[in-house]
Order: structure tokens, then sequence, then C-alpha cells
């Protein structure tokens, strides 16, 4: 059976989500960002705190912030700063439907999880219970596992619903604690010796902190935790 939204992509690919030019016949990998734009999303660099991957003004190695939370991660790596276009972006994707951005999101993050962790696993970040549809991190992930070729280990799991923002890292905590696992017998018998945690954007590194420490207390030595963009 023909896949029409498929074609229709083909056919129609429509304009770019951030400049607003038409984009061309079969352009790349089908994600409505032109070629202009895309050369505009630039990745962060300079100097970086070890930790959490924020651009450092007068630190050294590590920021302030790191030094008082205290993570149960390794580090975490992002690809890009959270504003701008990349902060559209990511907004119009994971609330606006526009899930043709998936494959360009995995092939901004596939060189940095390979280049920097090669062999581990990817953990996703597990969705909030009872959704609908796939969510933004698990989209990216599967077009990492598929095209990209890495391994997925989905093993954490979340109970309840809870509102994270306009909290700050300690009130963030406190709305996870015991709400993310690792999930049943089958979840820890999977759990590597080392591993990739994915997620969408770095603000507090609540969530991260909660993974981690899931994944360590079922006998993970080493989390690493790559995200597309740093708040």
């Amino acid at each position: 059976m023909a896949d029409w939204g498929f074609l229709a992509q083909l056919i129609f690919p429509g304009r770019c989500l951030l400049c607003g030019q038409w984009l061309p016949l079969a352009a790349g990998d089908g994600a409505p960002v032109c070629a202009e734009c895309r050369s505009a999303l630039t990745p962060l660099s300079g100097d970086r705190c070890n930790v959490c991957s924020m651009p450092l003004s007068s630190e050294r190695g590590i920021c302030m912030r790191c030094r008082e939370a205290r993570y149960t991660f390794d580090s975490n790596v992002s690809v890009f700063a959270y504003r701008g276009a990349v902060r559209r972006l990511i907004t119009l994707y994971k609330f606006s439907g526009r899930t043709r951005l998936s494959k360009l999101f995995a092939s901004c993050l596939a060189p940095v999880i390979g280049g920097r962790f090669p062999g581990r696993p990817v953990v996703p970040v597990p969705p909030r219970p009872h959704r609908r549809s796939l969510d933004a991190v698990e989209r990216v992930a599967r077009l990492l596992e598929r095209d990209h070729g890495f391994a997925l280990l989905r093993c954490l799991e979340r109970t309840g619903t809870v509102q994270q923002k306009s909290l700050d890292f300690a009130e963030r905590a406190e709305n996870l604690r015991g709400r993310i696992r690792v999930g049943g017998r089958a979840g820890r018998a999977s759990v590597p010796a080392a591993a990739v945690l994915l997620d969408d954007v770095f603000t507090t590194g609540a969530t991260a902190d909660a993974c981690s420490r899931a994944l360590r207390e079922a006998g993970c030595v080493s989390v690493s935790v790559v995200t597309l963009a740093m708040d």
C-alpha cells in the first residue's frame, strides 16, 4: 500500500518553518527547514561546563549550578543552546505536531552520540504515562535506531503525571521522586554497565538526574546524557 503522506511530502514539501521560503521537491530528509536555515543552526562551542554543557564565562571546568546540584549522571552534552531558531523548531516539534523535524534532530544528535560514546546503548527518557501518541524523545530515538544504527534500550518507565514548568531543580527533583524506575525484571536485566540517556532539552537536570539514579540503582555504572538543547 502506498504511503500517501510520504508521497504528499515529496510532491508538496511546503515552506521552511523558519524563513517561509518554498522548499525544493524531494529535498534532503523531508524536514521542513531549508538548507540556508539549517546552516544557521550553530552548535554550542567554546568553554563549556564539564558536567552540564553550559557555556562558561568566569568559571573554570564546572559551573556554579553543577557544583551545588551534585547530579548522579556523569555529564550532559547538549548540541545547541535553547534559543532563537532552535527553540522555535523544538517548540513546533513538541507542541504543534511538526513531526517531520524528527529526522533533522536525529541527524544532529547521531554524530555526538557516536563520536563521544561509541558502542553505548541509548536509553530514552520515558514518556509520561497514558500518552496517545509518541512523545518527542521517542520519535527521535526510533530514527536513531532505524537510520543511524544505535542500539536502544527502553528500560525506564514513568508513573504519574507531574507539572515541571517554572520549577527549580530542587522542586523538580521532589516532583520526580519515585516516579521514574527501571521497569520490572526484564527491564532490570537489560540495564547495561554504561548508557547514553537521551532527552530533548536540558533545563535544570532534574529529569536526567532521576533517570540516572534509577539506572544506577539497577546496576548501571556510567550514565552520560545527550540532549538536543541546553536551556
